[in-house]
């Protein structure tokens, strides 16, 4: 059993790294969009042409699923860094998951609807 806890826990810190890289790519591409692609001032026209394409709302629906994930395996691995109960852990799990589920729906449905106006 402790054996495949070290796993799952060699995967999520691999995986916490491989999010971090991620979400350094996606954050050069929004800084290059809103510093190069949009007119100056920043306006909700200007936001709305970006969102009219599809490609953005995917990009920017992979950066914020990109950043949940990365933030909340981070907050997962303080909240079970002193070995707490299996009974904690589920409550933590069950919570941080929902949390995510709906941070992520949210802003992906926001995305759209800005896209759309």
């Amino acid at each position: 059993m402790s054996k495949m806890k070290h796993n799952r826990e060699r995967i999520n810190w691999v995986f916490q790294r491989i999010s971090g890289l991620q979400l350094l790519i996606c954050f050069g591409v929004h800084i290059w969009v809103f510093f190069f692609k949009l007119e100056r001032p920043i306006s909700l026209d200007g936001l709305q042409v970006i969102f009219s394409q599809p490609m953005w709302i995917v990009f920017y629906a992979i950066f914020i699923a990109l950043a949940v994930y990365h933030g909340f395996l981070g907050l997962w691995t303080i909240l079970t860094d002193e070995n707490p109960s299996k009974t904690y852990k589920k409550v933590w799990k069950i919570i941080l998951f929902v949390s995510g589920s709906i941070i992520v729906s949210i802003t992906v449905w926001n995305l759209i609807l800005l896209g759309a106006i």
